[in-house]
């Protein structure tokens, strides 16, 4: 997996929770890239000198590009292993197609607290180095459960205590949160929480908007952080 751009190298180049295997640069000359080549050899990180490894991205990589391991998952079991306080609030996202969305609510859930958010096998975005440069290195403080059936989870997860909460249009205020262990469920960027994921939700809160605002909703990303933003101040997790 490789992370490409100057701003998004460089950034996962100073976190050093993310592993690098190596630097791949087209110039090691370029002005441009100077303070990254500097930043990689200070932290002993390899740097190659490669044209043609560039040959493949179709968009702008600014001739350089971070080499790290594909990204590993978690398995639902082992979240449940886990001690309750490593998993008191989880996010759900129910087929979030947009990989900016999805490394804008992993951003999101690092700031307030959240470590473990589930995402669908199907028909939803993966962990991509985009997904990885948009959570800022949010990514190393969130783990990622990659589950076959969204609903099944989720009744799994009631049976061991979570209660299950849904960001969708048509839901109570969002006051009186349920105290944790809990899942918040945000839905796909069209069409909402699907409804079998739906019927799997304890109760459902609703964004408040002005009614004098022309735009129907609010996207996945931004809705899911104020979701999280409003959980945290009611019981800082």
């Amino acid at each position: 997996m490789e992370i490409i751009g100057r701003q998004g190298v460089y950034v996962a180049l100073e976190d050093d929770r993310i592993e690098k295997i190596r630097l791949v640069v087209m110039d090691r000359n370029n002005e441009r890239i100077k303070d990254i080549i500097e930043l990689a050899e200070k932290k002993n990180i390899k740097i190659s000198e490669d044209r043609n490894f560039f040959n493949k991205f179709k968009r702008s990589h600014q001739g350089v590009a971070l080499v790290i391991p594909e990204f590993q998952y978690m398995e639902l079991d082992e979240m449940f292993k886990l001690p309750q306080e490593e998993r008191e609030v989880v996010v759900a996202l129910d087929s979030i197609e947009d990989v900016n969305n999805l490394g804008s609510i992993i951003r999101s859930a690092s700031v307030f607290g959240v470590s473990k958010i589930i995402i669908p096998k199907d028909r939803a975005a993966d962990v991509t180095p985009a997904v990885i440069k948009t959570s800022q290195g949010g990514i190393a403080d969130v783990d990622i459960i990659k589950v076959t059936n969204l609903s099944r989870a989720l009744k799994d997860a009631k049976s061991k205590g979570y209660f299950v909460i849904g960001c969708h249009m048509e839901g109570e205020p969002m006051e009186n949160f349920v105290s944790p262990p809990v899942i918040i469920v945000v839905g796909n960027e069209h069409k909402g929480i699907r409804p079998g994921v739906l019927k799997e939700c304890d109760k459902v809160h609703t964004i408040p908007m002005s009614k004098k605002s022309s735009v129907g909703s609010l996207n996945a990303g931004i809705a899911g952080s104020i979701m999280l933003y409003e959980y945290f101040k009611a019981f800082g997790v």
